[in-house]
């Protein structure tokens, strides 16, 4: 059994070998920094782009309601059959009689009146009057359909940018946790060897070897473990980049850590200003008041003032060409209390649009002091993590030196150098929990980028 193990070994070996070489050669690698990687899920993200088809969209929609300021001007045209038509009859003798007894008409006699077939056609230009009320209050709901649908895109944006910086971080922590988990398995396997000699020379215990053995692997663990992490966020943030989801990412790992932060008082004044909430929490006001408006123009009648120009073939009595001009009138007299409810809809849908602006203010001046109490929080971290990281630069040196000497066994170096690269991998992940609590303020303010 042990002989067939052996055998079977190798070709195990180079059949994952033969697997994962396909799997690398179908993920095309990209480059990419920070910059980068923001403006291409800015122009490719499918939720940015769904936003701005909405933007677009709501923009000819207001384009549209515009229109109907304006004269319109229409034509009717028919083309008519008859199956048959009235006729007047003159009797014999009715327009009297001529010398020699011959009566006018000798016999009766049918006129038909117009023509069996006959066309009509008319041009007119109506120009609405008092249901310009009604229009003016139409666009500006159109309108504020558009600042609503715009400051769904900032939001959709600062969404979609703040995802690309927190997956960009993730990867980049998981990276360094990757090459500290390395560190420690060249460790642990360093000293694994080292009681292994030291148990056959009876120096060790058999518990200790075990104990060496079970760190080997839970550091092996720790390898894949982050092997699988940076898998899943390299998927997570292709997705959002719109690239193939097989796409090898090379990440730059320069990051400026440095942005400046305002004041907290200045930072709420600028969220009240420019938060896509608070910007689309004003805007649905507008559309509530606009559409309550409208709601009291149905009361107002439908005046239209109207000029036609009409040709007709065919009609008896009535001129080929021929022009009418006037004003239309229409008022609904009984509608059972549809317009009342409407209008007290209406008002109930403005108060509620007057609250929500309170409440998503409360909700800002909470998110603000959160974010702050964040930022102050990471940067003490920062300090910490780096605190640690130059005490275990500093036993490193201190092993390095022992190591040449002779008083250190190579277990010892690996150890501190897995120390080490843990130690920086925690500076990073402070620094990067630093930079999302930036993010985040930035999306309250209502910035796309830091």
């Amino acid at each position: 059994m042990r002989k067939k193990s052996n055998v079977l070994n190798p070709v195990t070996m180079s059949l994952a070998s033969v697997v994962i070489f396909i799997h690398i050669a179908n993920g095309q690698e990209r480059k990419l920094n920070i910059e980068e990687a923001v403006n291409l899920a800015l122009h490719q993200n499918h939720a940015v782009k769904i936003a701005h088809y909405r933007l677009e969209a709501d923009r000819q929609k207001l384009r549209g309601a515009r229109s109907t300021y304006y004269p319109r001007v229409t034509n009717e045209s028919t083309f008519l059959h008859i199956s048959d038509l009235q006729r007047v009859e003159v009797p014999a003798g009715s327009l009297g009689s001529i010398p020699g007894g011959v009566n006018l008409p000798t016999s009766n006699v049918f006129l038909p009146q117009g023509k069996e077939t006959l066309e009509t056609s008319g041009t007119e230009i109506a120009q609405p009057l008092t249901q310009l009320i009604k229009i003016h209050d139409a666009n500006k709901i159109a309108a504020a359909d558009v600042g609503i649908s715009a400051a769904s895109l900032q939001a959709t944006s600062t969404e979609v940018v703040f995802s690309v910086h927190e997956l960009y971080y993730r990867i980049l922590t998981t990276q360094l946790q990757r090459k500290a988990a390395e560190a420690q398995i060249s460790a642990s396997d360093e000293v694994l060897a080292e009681n292994a000699e030291q148990l056959k020379n009876g120096s060790l215990l058999q518990a200790a070897l075990l104990e060496s053995r079970a760190k080997a692997l839970a550091a092996k663990q720790a390898l894949l473990t982050a092997d699988m992490q940076i898998s899943d966020l390299t998927t997570q943030l292709n997705d959002v980049l719109g690239l193939p989801l097989d796409t090898k990412l090379v990440l730059d790992p320069v990051i400026d850590v440095g942005a400046e932060v305002p004041t907290r008082e200045m930072a709420l004044q600028t969220a009240f200003k420019n938060s896509p909430e608070v910007q689309q929490a004003i805007t649905e006001l507008s559309k509530a008041r606009a559409a309550q408006g409208a709601a009291k123009a149905e009361y107002i009648p439908d005046i239209t003032g109207f000029a036609r120009y009409s040709y007709q073939n065919g009609v008896s009595f009535v001129d080929h060409n021929f022009g009418t001009f006037g004003i239309k009138f229409n008022f609904e007299l009984f509608d059972g209390g549809k317009r009342e409810s409407l209008v007290r809809e209406r008002n109930e849908e403005t108060s509620e649009a007057q609250e929500n602006i309170e409440r998503v203010k409360e909700e800002v001046v909470v998110q603000i002091a959160k974010v702050y109490d964040r930022l102050a929080t990471t940067r003490s971290m920062v300090d910490v993590a780096k605190g640690s990281l130059a005490a275990f630069e500093e036993n490193s040196r201190l092993v390095g030196d022992q190591f040449r000497q002779g008083k250190l066994l190579p277990s010892s170096v690996d150890a501190s150098r897995a120390q080490t690269l843990d130690a920086e991998a925690g500076v990073l992940t402070a620094q990067l929990e630093y930079l999302l609590a930036q993010d985040e303020l930035t999306r309250i303010l209502g910035r796309t980028a830091p």
